[in-house]
């Protein structure tokens, strides 16, 4: 796991400022412990939609994420991808949703292709925002709470930070340990300018896109009151996607559907 980092920037937001505890996803570092998704297709836009959002089910196939309590974060990440999809689709107007993944699958062999990958179908999408489903995991097990990693990049930045604001709201709503919004920088990678880019492959992908993009960690599946309390039952996996949607439509303004009295 990645140790305590300078180039970590926790933003100014309510809460205490914690050491990120990301599991692998950066592609930049082979140390780390986390990230890997997937999907292709033919795009077709919706008439309507004003806004389109593609969410990112972390790792699948042979990259699974952490493992704890009889679960693999590929498996849970995809779980509520589709519901997070679902209360997109069901409860908002004007909204279109395309997921990296459908199943279990990598979208390459090689890391760094395979999250270069999901930047790609978003910008093959024509997607507003790219959104990354993730759980967290600590070396020593003890830590907990929510943290969303958002771009520090001048293009996307401020939609970025926006976005994953909006969506840390809601999960520290349920309950969740506020971990606040960070950036972080790469050091090995820079734009054609010289100046650096972020560190997480997703969001550095999407950034050179100009697509907004965010890695939502919503808990650490290796702490027993995390698990226990948002992971255990399918239930409280719902109630983390309803959060992620919420914040999602929150931020971009979207209109309630009038059910009626469903």
């Amino acid at each position: 796991m990645p140790t305590p980092d300078a180039n970590v920037k926790t933003l100014p937001t309510v809460g205490p400022t914690v050491t990120p505890d990301v599991a692998n996803d950066a592609g930049d570092d082979p140390g780390l412990t986390e990230e890997n998704l997937e999907d292709d297709g033919v795009v077709i836009h919706e008439e309507n939609a004003s806004k389109v959002v593609v969410l990112d089910p972390g790792h699948g196939g042979k990259f699974t994420g952490a493992i704890y309590y009889g679960h693999q974060e590929k498996d849970l990440t995809l779980q509520v991808a589709n519901y997070v999809r679902h209360y997109l689709l069901a409860d908002y107007e004007n909204i279109e949703v395309h997921l990296t993944r459908e199943s279990d699958i990598a979208l390459d062999p090689d890391i760094k292709l395979e999250l270069e990958q999901r930047a790609i179908i978003a910008k093959d999408y024509d997607a507003d925002f790219f959104v990354s489903l993730h759980f967290n995991a600590s070396e020593d097990h003890a830590l907990h709470g929510a943290t969303v990693y958002a771009s520090f990049r001048d293009n996307v930045g401020e939609a970025s930070q926006g976005l994953a604001k909006s969506v840390l709201d809601q999960l520290v709503a349920l309950g969740l340990k506020n971990n606040n919004v960070k950036t972080r920088v790469s050091q090995d990678y820079f734009a054609e300018d010289g100046t650096r880019l972020d560190y997480y492959a997703v969001i550095r992908h999407n950034a050179v896109r100009d697509i907004p993009g965010i890695i939502i960690e919503h808990c650490f599946m290796d702490n027993e009151n995390d698990y226990k309390s948002f992971m255990e039952t399918d239930e409280k996996l719902q109630a983390l996607a309803e959060a992620d949607a919420k914040g999602i439509a929150d931020y971009l303004g979207l209109e309630k559907k009038n059910n009626g009295d469903e």
